[in-house]
């Protein structure tokens, strides 16, 4: 099955509530009369009371896709355990299940039970959402355009991030002029919705982006979309470094000065990785307050810092020699932001450990720390 927008969107829906409030409104199509005003525990408990044809039902919903099957056992043993007496239960998840697994669960929950068990897979809500009648659920819940549901999101990503490499490669930002002839760190965060069904905005609908590194900026709105820079950078339209809103949701931000000098020679400042972080965070927290739903894309991109190598503190041991990027366009691996619950320094870490490799370090970033078993934490360094 091809990776379609609308199996994107709706996998990386990221948000139980989010979901709850899909699977009532299905079930809505399907002549449940539904009560989403049930009892929440700490797994989200009883989502919605669910009636029909004089029989009482009980709806849960899950994004967890780890175990899915013993979360489904608990929660019917935890609806089975209210006051209330069900005829059915229904439970919603985006998790893909194999369907004879699906099968196998729904009969031994019924027998088990006395219940009718019917589990809304990943499979079965996007059959229910490729359903003509429920196209303009698709669009509000998961800002699918129904007639562009099956082009490939991945292609479309790929394509809008290339076209501002290239760009970059000319040394243009989005307004203005770059001033400086250092190394560019380019960090681009692609939402999902910024290519599936983008909103399409003017700067005056736009929040302000954060800063990146600069800690005294301001934002200014040019056309359809917002930068967030140093105030002389606005006021002259000459950058050093920036980050850019655009109307359809996604972020560019650029930077030329990561650049320090050590015993006569210029390189890429060790605290890359630090900033970056924090970058990434500061727009996550843009896009959870601003209504920008996950999954957001994350890539990393160096231009025209080939001769360059990461110049590490002086009170840090490494290796003897380092070698230089060699690449005037350094790609690092594309990271994803699953939900707003997810760890930015866990997704990046990944892609920030390539670029420490490339230059010879052969553990990657110092600001990661390795533990007993052998896994990599954030652990920033601190000089």
């Amino acid at each position: 099955m091809p990776n379609t927008k609308l199996e994107a969107n709706l996998r990386g829906i990221g948000d139980g509530a989010r979901l709850e409030e899909l699977a009532v409104d299905l079930l809505g199509r399907e002549d449940y009369d539904v009560d989403p005003t049930g009892v929440r525990g700490q797994d989200s408990g009883r989502d919605a009371l669910l009636e029909r044809s004089g029989n009482q039902g009980v709806l849960h919903c899950s994004i967890q896709s780890n175990r899915i099957e013993d979360k489904i056992r608990s929660d019917a043993e935890t609806a089975a355990g209210l006051a209330e007496d069900f005829d059915f239960f229904i439970f919603a998840t985006t998790t893909q299940m194999a369907g004879v697994t699906r099968d196998r669960l729904e009969d031994d929950l019924a027998s088990e039970y006395g219940w009718r068990v019917h589990i809304k897979d990943f499979a079965r809500l996007r059959k229910d959402l490729m359903d003509i009648e429920n196209h303009d659920l698709a669009q509000e819940h998961l800002n699918v355009d129904p007639s562009n549901a099956l082009d490939d999101p991945e292609k479309d990503i790929e394509e809008l991030h290339q076209d501002q490499i290239s760009r970059l490669q000319e040394r243009r930002p989005r307004h203005g002029e770059l001033v400086e002839d250092q190394p560019i760190v380019a960090v681009h965060i692609i939402p999902l919705e910024a290519v599936s069904d983008p909103r399409e905005m003017i700067a005056p609908e736009l929040p302000e982006p954060p800063e990146f590194r600069s800690r005294s900026a301001g934002a200014e709105g040019f056309g359809d979309f917002v930068v967030t820079a140093p105030y002389t950078d606005l006021s002259e339209g000459l950058f050093s470094e920036y980050v850019c809103l655009d109307g359809d949701g996604w972020v560019e931000a650029v930077t030329t000065k990561l650049v320090i000098e050590r015993k006569g020679r210029e390189g890429i400042a060790w605290y890359i990785d630090k900033e970056i972080v924090e970058l990434v965070d500061r727009v996550c927290e843009m896009y959870q307050d601003s209504g920008f739903f996950p999954p957001f894309y994350v890539y990393i991109t160096l231009v025209d810092a080939g001769d360059y190598t990461i110049e590490k503190p002086e009170d840090i041991y490494g290796p003897d020699t380092t070698r230089p990027i060699n690449d005037d366009v350094f790609q690092l691996k594309r990271a994803e932001i699953e939900d707003f619950d997810s760890d930015v320094e866990s997704a990046l870490r990944k892609p920030l450990c390539q670029l420490w490799n490339r230059v010879g370090w052969r553990i990657g970033s110092i600001h990661y720390s390795q533990k007993d078993d052998g896994s990599l934490e954030w652990d920033p360094y601190e000089p």
